[in-house]
């Protein structure tokens, strides 16, 4: 199988199906906030296992992560409806493994990025998957070595995973995207999208984990643009749809 790459026949019909030449007029960049109000999130009442296990509780602990002041992690932050092709410019998305985490819970990439997995614990050794892509081999991530590298195949939704027994709570939602024009937040909440065409545009921020968004018109003017999201979770209101989920055939 030959590796996908930004520059693959098979992308470029997804990315660019026109085939027009990218973009080139004047562009914005997008900064901004993603907060969470109402009830905290529950307790997720996983185990971990302990001593080296030392990030796991903090990132896979509650159903999502709050970091101060109410900033929402793993938020998946999108600009879409602009006019125009705007190429990925970075061939890979990173990811990281520490203290049995992944550095983020949500990982947006461009169809054509690879995606590299990198261990950074002295000792421990970890098996990533991709999990909704073919299973290509098992491969191991070594303490502090080199990354391991995933292509996924088509655009759409994968999983990271673990596939060491003892860590079943390892994993992160993975999108891949038909657009170049994403971010993902950390726990101060940020993101930063670079290189969007002006005029009017489409913005959204989902935070995967209760599976909820928060959509914005706006008006991306050159140079810099400011927006900032917040979403509501409602505990109750989580609990019931999940229960409807579950009981439903």
């Amino acid at each position: 199988v030959s590796e996908i790459s930004l520059t693959s026949e098979s992308v470029l019909k997804v990315m660019n199906p026109k085939g027009r030449a990218p973009y080139n007029g004047p562009t914005g960049t997008l900064r901004g906030r993603v907060t969470i109000k109402g009830d905290p999130p529950p307790d997720t009442r996983l185990g971990f296992p302990t001593g080296k296990c030392g990030e796991a509780a903090a990132t896979y602990g509650r159903l999502f992560r709050v970091g101060q002041q109410n900033a929402l992690a793993d938020a998946l932050v999108t600009v879409v409806n602009y006019s125009g092709y705007v190429p990925e410019r970075d061939e890979a998305e990173k990811v990281t493994i520490h203290g049995c985490a992944f550095s983020t819970r949500t990982v947006a990439m461009t169809f054509g990025q690879r995606l590299e997995v990198a261990n950074l614990d002295p000792l421990e050794s970890y098996m990533p998957n991709l999990e909704g892509a073919p299973f290509m081999a098992v491969l191991i991530a070594m303490p502090q070595g080199l990354p391991v590298r995933f292509h996924p195949p088509q655009p759409g939704y994968y999983e990271l995973v673990d596939k060491m027994p003892t860590k079943p709570f390892l994993k992160a939602e993975v999108f891949v995207l038909k657009f170049s024009t994403h971010d993902v937040t950390d726990l101060d909440g940020k993101f930063e999208i670079k290189n969007i065409p002006v005029g009017k545009v489409l913005t959204a921020a989902l935070l995967p984990a209760i599976d909820q968004d928060v959509k914005k018109e706006i008006e991306i003017k050159e140079g810099d643009n400011t927006l900032d999201f917040e979403l509501n979770f409602d505990l109750a209101k989580y609990n019931e749809k999940k229960g409807a989920k579950t009981s439903s055939p």
